[in-house]
């Protein structure tokens, strides 16, 4: 009995260790693909939509240990003569794990970004627009490595992700950056516009709208147009009616009746005298005359100015109120001037940058805002808590999709090992104990390798260190992570100590792991790219 257990211990180990390589593999795909996401400029929501997935591999992370602690109790108890817990109860449990693991992570993130405090979500609001640019070109800094492709490379982006983070613990950091904050504005303004291509490509659609006016304006108007069309279905219907309650139809007006029809259908219609009473398209273009000449003679009035009929397409985009909302539409100071079409690329440019210069005026006010202006219910309050989010979420969720990594490859190697020991066992022929586990020596051994494996990995990760937390810059950050309040507890100052290795452990670990976890997403997971298109960034 006790050999058949033994048997059926290695056989469940066997499981969980395919079970295991399976999560593995979906983890090292998902580190990969996250470290994608958070290491550039992407949207808030890109990074919403990733971290879906990292929660759920978490939960299910979870589940595989309770999965392994269950199963064994079921196999433990039913040697002895007991009873474990059923499937039923095992797959449930698993289930609960799972959801509860996936609500506590998005808590605490939750929880860390609302316990905030104002200053945080100044200075993270701050340290978000020096991320973006230094993705866009904008911004260099010394003491980091001297390398133009360094952010496409893998710890380039691991030091992306925890710039922010980092640089709020920057001492004075308003003042580093005060000179330069002007010129990175407008830098990030420009390239957020896609520069002035981007920007050209906007005037345009603004063009295309106003041509469609003056078109109405002017009285060219299409076919298609809805208001013509109405109007020509309701006339052709009166028409008609008018017929009918005479007894007749378009086509069956009598001879000697149908000039006087015709007649009375011009007081309203203009149709030729030569018109057949029953010539539809031609009643219907006598209408879409008349509506265009009505429509030309009308006028237009645009922000409160009535434009006079007759205009040019250039006089009409010259009038001051189609000006006014042309500026709005393109948004550009007061007093800058659009013109119909522009002749070369510098007299465009001039209009970008007056774009520019409102631009930078209105973002250099955020980013020159005081503290109460990022309190609870300031004017800042959601941007500046946006941008505590933008700090926290990438290495918190580097951090946890990391650990599960190091967690679950550590578990591997206690899964392995304990089915080499059982096997060793039974190759000495050493009697099985009543449950079939491991003896207590074993045990002891198998759960040296988890510690090992565990602890070595970290060590190594503490240790090492790749081109850029080889940098100045980023040892000075680290430095500054640590250093402690002047009212500061020692359990603080641990907590300082461990953060600042916990940043050093995922910007080596993320550097070093990602090629193969990206190899593994691409050729073992065929590209799987939870919820985030590389195109979108």
């Amino acid at each position: 009995m006790a050999a058949s257990l033994r048997s059926l211990q290695i056989r469940q180990t066997l499981i969980l260790i395919v079970l295991t390589i399976i999560y593995l593999c979906f983890e090292l795909g998902f580190n990969a693909r996250l470290l994608d996401v958070v290491g550039g400029n992407v949207k808030p929501e890109d990074v919403e939509g990733v971290e879906f997935y990292g929660r759920s591999l978490s939960g299910i992370a979870a589940a595989l240990v309770v999965l392994q602690l269950m199963w064994r109790r079921r196999l433990k108890n039913g040697g002895k003569g007991g009873t474990g817990p059923g499937w039923m109860k095992i797959i449930v449990c698993c289930v609960v794990t799972a959801g509860v693991v996936f609500g506590v992570l998005k808590t605490t993130v939750n929880v860390l970004v609302n316990t905030r405090d104002a200053e945080f979500r100044r200075m993270a609001f701050n340290t978000t627009l020096l991320q973006r640019s230094l993705v866009g070109g904008s911004l260099q800094l010394q003491g980091l490595v001297d390398d133009p492709t360094l952010f496409a490379k893998p710890e380039g982006k691991s030091f992306l992700a925890l710039f922010p983070f980092l640089a709020v613990s920057v001492k004075h950091l308003d003042e580093r950056m005060g000179p330069a904050k002007e010129q990175l504005v407008r830098a990030n303004v420009r390239q957020v516009a896609g520069g002035p291509a981007g920007y050209y490509d906007k005037y345009q659609e603004a063009m295309r709208e106003l041509a469609g006016k003056w078109e109405l304006y002017a009285g060219i108007i299409p076919d298609t147009d809805a208001g013509l069309r109405a109007k020509q279905q309701s006339s052709w219907q009166e028409y008609v009616s008018s017929l009918s309650r005479r007894g007749w139809q378009p086509h069956s007006v009598p001879m000697r009746r149908q000039a006087a029809v015709v007649n009375n259908v011009r007081k309203k219609v203009p149709v030729p005298a030569n018109w057949k009473t029953d010539d539809e398209r031609g009643f219907r273009a006598a209408v879409k005359r008349r509506y265009t000449a009505e429509a030309a003679s009308k006028g237009v009035s645009v922000r409160g100015e009535r434009i006079p009929p007759g205009l040019s397409f250039a006089a009409f985009v010259a009038r001051p109120g189609v000006q006014a909302e042309l500026r709005e539409a393109l948004k550009l100071p007061a007093g800058a001037t659009v013109q119909a079409a522009y002749a070369n690329p510098a007299e465009f440019g001039r209009l970008f940058d007056q774009f520019l210069d409102r631009q930078t005026a209105e973002r250099l006010v955020e980013y020159r805002a005081s503290r109460t202006d990022f309190e609870n219910g300031g004017r800042f309050f959601h941007e500046g808590k946006e941008a505590a989010r933008a700090a926290i979420v990438p290495p918190v969720a580097l951090f946890f999709s990391l650990l599960g990594a190091i967690g679950h490859f550590s578990k591997l190697l206690y899964l392995i090992a304990t089915v080499v020991l059982l096997l060793l066992a039974m190759r000495r022929g050493e009697q099985a104990g009543a449950d079939g586990q491991l003896s207590r020596r074993s045990a002891w051994i198998a759960t040296g390798v988890l510690a090992t494996a565990f602890a070595g990995t970290w060590g190594v990760l503490s240790v090492l260190d790749n081109n850029v937390t080889r940098s100045e810059l980023f040892r000075q950050m680290l430095d500054w992570t640590r250093q402690p309040e002047p009212d500061s507890t020692r359990w603080n100052i641990a907590g300082k100590a461990i953060l600042a290795n916990i940043t050093h452990v995922v910007a080596v670990g993320q550097g070093y792991s990602y090629p193969v976890n990206e190899a593994i997403r691409i050729h073992v997971l065929q590209g799987i790219h939870y919820g985030y298109h590389a195109h979108q960034k």
